[in-house]
This record gives C-alpha cells, sequence and structure tokens, in this order.
C-alpha cells in the first residue's frame, strides 16, 4: 500500500515526491521527524503560532461563545478584518483583492460569508499568499471551513427575530450529529434558513460647475425596500473501513433569493420630470455533489481525494416602469438566467519527514460551462435594440492548478515555508457569432520565515514574500451592455443619446489578471495564551491594474455614439502600509482585573495609482487611516456576557478614472450583543447593529471639458436589532 501512495504522490507533483524521497535516505535513522501537533486545548492564538506563514484561526469554542448568527458577524469582530463603507469585507483594507474561499475552494451556489455559524467549523485567515490557497489573493485569503462530523451523538435549534424600521424577519437552524463508536457510519444534517427585511431611503442633488457659475440640474428622492431569503441544507455521510481510511459523501444545497422595489423621481430645474418604480426578483441556487477519500497510510503520507460536481443557477426578473415628460410611459421588463455546471477533480499528498520537512502538493483540474439565455421586453414587445449581441451567451471554463508547498522547521526558534503554485486558465465565450477567448497562465511563488525569540514561544517575527494574482471577474470579459435606466432606449429601433453621468457599462474580453508583488513584516508580541499585539508593515506594488474607462464611441445598440463604461488593463498601483492588532484580557495584566477582554486594529495606509492623474489617485476602498476597538465583559453575579464593538473610517475623496472622482463621508458604526446562559443548554442572545444609524453622504464628481457635474447623494441607515434562542437537545 505504501508504493501505491508514492505512485500517486509521484503522478501528483513529482518534484514533491523526489524531495521526500531525498530528504529519507539522507536523514538519520534516530533522527525523528517534527511535526505540528495541534491540540485541541490549544486556544486559537495558540494555535496560529505554529503556521509559519502567519495563519490566523477563529475556532469552534470562539464560534460558539460569540453568540452571532453568520460568518459576516463574526468576521467583523476579528482585529485584522477591516469594514468598507460599502459593507465589504476585506484584508489590509483592499475588499477587492480579498480572497474568499469555502472549504479550500471557490464557492458555488453558496455565500460562505452568509453561511450560519451552526454549519462551520472554523475561519482561517492569512494575510499573504501561499502555495497551497493558490495564486489568486493580493491582500490574503479567508478561507471557512464547513462543520463536520462531531465524535458524539448531538442536536441544537436556534430561532432568532429582527427588526429593522418597523420591517421584521426571523432565522433558524437545526443541527444533527449522530456517531457511534460501535459503528462505522456517521452522519451530519445541518438546515439554516433565515429571512429579513432592509429599507433604504436618500436624495440627491445634481448640479452642473462651469464659468457661468453653480447650475442646479434637478433634484430626486429615492426609497426602496429589499427582502433577502437565505436556505442552506448540508450533510455528511461518512464510512470508516478501518485505521486511517475514510469515505463520505457531502451533499448540499443552497438558495438565495431577493426581491427589491425601488422607486426614484427626477425634478428637473427647467420643468422636466422622471419618475421610476422598479421591482426586481433575483435568485441564487446550486447543489454539489462531492465525494471524498481520505487515506492515512503512516510513514507513507496522507492522501485526499476528491470528485465533485457542481450545479448552479442565477436568475433575474426585473419590471420597471417610466414615466416622465421627456420619455412619456415606457414599461420594460428584463430576464435572465445563467446556467452554470463544473466537475472538480482534487488530490492533495502531505507529508512529514526527518529534518524538520513537512511537504504538501496538490492538483486540481475544473471543467465548467456558462449557458446566459437573456430576453427584452418595451411596452409588452420584444426589444431589439439590446439584443445587438444575442440573446443567448456561451462560455466553456478549463482550469488546471498545481502546487507544491514545504513547511521546514529548522528547530524550535526558526522556521520556513516555501512554496509554488501554477495555474493555466481557458475561457471560450461565444455572443452571438462574435466569439472571444481569454486564456492565461500565472505561476506564484511564496516564501515565509518565522523566528522566534529564544526563551519565549509567544514573541516572534514574521517575513513573507509572494507573487500574487487578481483575475477578471467573469462579468468583466461578457460584451453584452447594461443600459442606465436613466438613458433607456425608448424605441425597439436603438438607443439614443445619453451623458458621461448615465454611461452604460459592458465587459472587455481581452482583461488579463492583475500582478503583484506583496510583502508583509510583522512581529508578534504575545502576553499569555489567550492575549496577543501584532505590529505589521506591508506592501503591494501592482502591474496591469484593472481600472474603469468612459469612452464616447459607437456601439451597436444605438443610433449615435454614447457614453460607455468598460474595465481595462490601466496601469501600476504602490501600496504602502503599517497597522497594529491586539487582542488583550485584562486578567494577564492584572489578576485582580475585572473580566474584560479588550481587542481592536488601527492602521495607516498610503497608496498610489499610475492611470490617473493626482492628488486623490489611490486604490477605491484604500482608505488613509482606519480604526476598530472591541471588548467582551463577563458581569461576575449573572451568567451573562456583552460585547460592543466600534470601527472608524475617515471621509475621502477617490479618483476613479480620468474623468471621475467619487467623495465619501466619514463612517462610524457601533454594534452590541449580550448573550445570557440560562444553563448549559439553553441561551438567550440579544444584538444591536448600527446603533445610532448615522446619516451618510456621497458625491459623485464627472468631469468635462470646461466643467463638471456633481451628484450629491444623502443616505439613510437604520438600527438593526435581533434577539435569538439557543437550544442543545
Amino acid at each position: 500500500m505504501n508504493k501505491k501512495i508514492n505512485a500517486a504522490c509521484s503522478l501528483l507533483l513529482a518534484c514533491g515526491s523526489v524531495w521526500a524521497q531525498d530528504g529519507k535516505q539522507s536523514a538519520p535513522p534516530a533522527q525523528q521527524p517534527q511535526q505540528v501537533i495541534v491540540n485541541g486545548a490549544q486556544t486559537d492564538i495558540e494555535a496560529a503560532r505554529d503556521f509559519v506563514a502567519g495563519k490566523l484561526i477563529i475556532g469552534r469554542k470562539q464560534i460558539e461563545q460569540s453568540g452571532l448568527q453568520n460568518v459576516s458577524e463574526i468576521l467583523k469582530r476579528e482585529p485584522a478584518i477591516t469594514i468598507g463603507k460599502d459593507g465589504r469585507l476585506s484584508l489590509l483594507g483592499l475588499p477587492g483583492y480579498t480572497q474568499i474561499l469555502l472549504d479550500g475552494q471557490q464557492p458555488m451556489g453558496k455565500a460562505p460569508l452568509e453561511l450560519d455559524l451552526t454549519q462551520v467549523d472554523k475561519i482561517e485567515i492569512i494575510k499573504s499568499a501561499t502555495a497551497e490557497t493558490g495564486p489568486f489573493g493580493i491582500a490574503g485569503t479567508i478561507n471557512v471551513i464547513s462543520r463536520k462530523i462531531e465524535r458524539k451523538t448531538l442536536q441544537q435549534v436556534r430561532l432568532g427575530v429582527t427588526g429593522v424600521a418597523g420591517e421584521y424577519g426571523g432565522n433558524g437552524s437545526w443541527m444533527f450529529n449522530q456517531f457511534s463508536p460501535d459503528s462505522p457510519w456517521s452522519l451530519n444534517l445541518n438546515v439554516s434558513a433565515r429571512n429579513g427585511r432592509s429599507p433604504r431611503s436618500g436624495n440627491d442633488q445634481q448640479i452642473l460647475i462651469s464659468q457661468a457659475g453653480f447650475q442646479p440640474q434637478f433634484n430626486a428622492q429615492r426609497n426602496s425596500i429589499r427582502t433577502d431569503e437565505f436556505l442552506t441544507l448540508t450533510s455528511e455521510l461518512a464510512y470508516k473501513f478501518g485505521t486511517g481510511n475514510n469515505f463520505s459523501v457531502k451533499p448540499d444545497y443552497g438558495q438565495i433569493k431577493q426581491d427589491q422595489t425601488r422607486t426614484e423621481q427626477r425634478n428637473w430645474n427647467d420643468g422636466r420630470l422622471q419618475q421610476t418604480n422598479q421591482r426586481g426578483t433575483s435568485s441564487l441556487s446550486g447543489y454539489a455533489l462531492p465525494f471524498s477519500w481520505n487515506y492515512d497510510a503512516g510513514d507513507a503520507g496522507q492522501l485526499d481525494a476528491s470528485l465533485r460536481y457542481n450545479q448552479m443557477q442565477l436568475s433575474g426578473d426585473t419590471l420597471r416602469i417610466d414615466q416622465g415628460t421627456a420619455i412619456g410611459y415606457a414599461i420594460r421588463r428584463q430576464q435572465q438566467i445563467d446556467d452554470q455546471a463544473s466537475y472538480i477533480l482534487l488530490l492533495n499528498y502531505r507529508n512529514s519527514f526527518s529534518g524538520g520537512h513537512t511537504v504538501k502538493s496538490g492538483l486540481q483540474w475544473t471543467h465548467g460551462s456558462h449557458d446566459i439565455n437573456r430576453a427584452y421586453w418595451l411596452n409588452d414587445q420584444p426589444d431589439t435594440s439590446l439584443s445587438a449581441l444575442s440573446k443567448q451567451s456561451l462560455a466553456k471554463e478549463d482550469k488546471l492548478r498545481l502546487f507544491v508547498q514545504d513547511d521546514w522547521r529548522l528547530n524550535k526558534t526558526l522556521a520556513l515555508n516555501g512554496g509554488v503554485s501554477v495555474e493555466d486558465q481557458v475561457l471560450k465565450f461565444n455572443e452571438g457569432g462574435i466569439r472571444s477567448q481569454s486564456n492565461f497562465r500565472v505561476w506564484s511563488p511564496s516564501f515565509h520565515l518565522a523566528k522566534k525569540l529564544e526563551g519565549d514561544q509567544k514573541r516572534q517575527f514574521r517575513l513573507s514574500l509572494a507573487r500574487s494574482f487578481k483575475a477578471p471577474g467573469y462579468d468583466q470579459l461578457l460584451l453584452q451592455p447594461v443600459i442606465d435606466p436613466f438613458a433607456p432606449c425608448v424605441t425597439p429601433a436603438g438607443c439614443g443619446s445619453n451623458t458621461i453621468d448615465t454611461a452604460d457599462s459592458m465587459g472587455n474580453p481581452h482583461l488579463q489578471p492583475e500582478r503583484a508583488l506583496a510583502f508583509n513584516l510583522s512581529y508578534e508580541h504575545g502576553l499569555s495564551s489567550d492575549s496577543q499585539i501584532s505590529f505589521e508593515a506591508y506592501s503591494r506594488q501592482i502591474e496591469k491594474k484593472i481600472g474603469n474607462e468612459i469612452l464616447l464611441t459607437t456601439v451597436p445598440w444605438a443610433t449615435v455614439p454614447r457614453y460607455v463604461q468598460r474595465p481595462a488593463n490601466l496601469g501600476s498601483a504602490s501600496i504602502y502600509g503599517v497597522s497594529v492588532d491586539w487582542r488583550v484580557a485584562l486578567t494577564d495584566i492584572s489578576k485582580t482585573a475585572p473580566k474584560v477582554d479588550l481587542r481592536g486594529s488601527f492602521g495607516f495606509a498610503h497608496s498610489v495609482l499610475s492611470d490617473v492623474p493626482g492628488p486623490d489617485n489611490h486604490l477605491d476602498g484604500q482608505l488613509p487611516w482606519r480604526a476598530k476597538i472591541g471588548m467582551s465583559y463577563k458581569l461576575e453575579n449573572l451568567p451573562v456576557k456583552v460585547d460592543v464593538d466600534a470601527n472608524w473610517l475617515p471621509a475621502d475623496w477617490v479618483r476613479n478614472n480620468l474623468t471621475q472622482r467619487t467623495y465619501e463621508s466619514r463612517q462610524r458604526t457601533l454594534t452590541a450583543n449580550a448573550v445570557w446562559t440560562v444553563n448549559p443548554d439553553l441561551r438567550v442572545i440579544m444584538n444591536l447593529d448600527n446603533m445610532f444609524a448615522p446619516q451618510s453622504e456621497t458625491i459623485r464628481e464627472y468631469i468635462l471639458p470646461g466643467a463638471s457635474v456633481q451628484t450629491r447623494s444623502q443616505n439613510s441607515s437604520f438600527t438593526r436589532v435581533g434577539l435569538r434562542l439557543e437550544l442543545k437537545l
């Protein structure tokens, strides 16, 4: 059997096997391999110290004690995670450059950040790139790991209600785990559902600034309400053949549905009136059928193999009614269905060797297809102008990824991690007879060093260097346009003209991945098993940066030239930053201190783009500074734990491209939750999110020859209140 395992490893990655064999032959027989043993009694901070690449861990114990509902909520509490003004979560303040994985793979039919925490075993965070996590993740990777079968029989039920500005929702989950030490079979089932309504409102004012002064253009009022529904069903059926030989099948299903009603009325200063009423429904549903085999051959290593089939469908149906003095009355409807299917083969091998080496190698092959069908109507008649590039788009996708990585622990204080991953990707498109292709091959070497201080294993330096990438999104590659609703097509014969602030959007099949050289240097000062302060400096040098350009050009869906916005590889970017993160228990400083745990982060960053002029030419989302602070307090006389978290972001301007820049006001958010442990099997949890609900302001400025157009938007927000019961059966 050992020979079979070694042969499989040779097929996986020959160099990894050769390196392994050399290590075995040259090492003295008496020397024992050095292995990292993650003890169940370790805290998350202690376990993270053993990873050379600087992995942060949110473990199952921390998840259960948090009293939070989904992955997004618990990540917002983590000091290393930054929260953008648009709510996006990221590392290093770079939301567009943070890779989010589910069980080490790109999610299909699920939103990892929306997963109920009953379905999550742990969350891993790496603020750099490693060979194992792949070449994509310029700012780092957030990997959500699904909950596995536990070695006990248990059931858990969670029920909750939420309220936002008079709108109410509910959530619930049920988890069942069946295990018997006398049977080779084990079973896990998990069902989670959530429903909620979110109202929004705001107003806009547009002015034209020229040599003649300030000229008001229009005022607008906006109101919307969105209903979100989430449903996930996961399961695992496992069979144990013997020691270290396991087979499992893990079918799962996920569905996300969103309904939104939106109204907007624009009153122009010249007397014109335009009103839009829109109702849209979108849904994402998918299922997966993965088969996995795990074999532990002892000295010959561990082999994991899986074959996974994914099926996913994204659908949308939008009905919009436009009425105005310039366009008359128009009813528009658009439908789109995107069917996706993929087969994924995974092979991973791991072994530890004398001399402190732990070698990992892997192969991933993916074959997928996208089939998009669209339909457009104008006043109950087919709208041919929006079908200029065909009602159907077909795409075929083939990917191959290989990696090899070595964790080498030279001694108790010094460890190295080195590896390389390579991915080859080919995407072929057919849009109404217009054929295009996007293909690239990327190589991502990475190197990490961890040096612990002599005599104190809780204090160490880390150094990381990596070549990483950001691949263009699928929607960025399609040519099919999206028409701005305030410059619509009024006849099926073709669209008329538009303005720079109502530009259409379309993709660019010639996009190439952004390429970055990443550098991280950090110092971790551990105070105890639960307390640590980290200081970090980092930089990213990005080439072939993808930005947006606005062009006035001839297009097939219009009778005259129109403004069009599309992505393009425009230039380069340089990013520099420093940050400090902390998790400190006051009892580690003074034994007589109250049971208060403090957490938080503070960081400065600076970025410059080469393709747009200054002074506001920094990356979108990369703010000059950011701060967050939180605390946990356990009441002495009651079984109640209270958490409070605050986040601050400054106001800033950012230049989007040569003709557009955007201002966003400062943002301050405050959340709190209380967990009352009635008994070991029952908890009551209350959450307050976005307390005080501050109003925000956005300014979008478009630069014209000799003038500029500014649209100022005031946006309201609301406090969310939640109450939940957790019961173990």
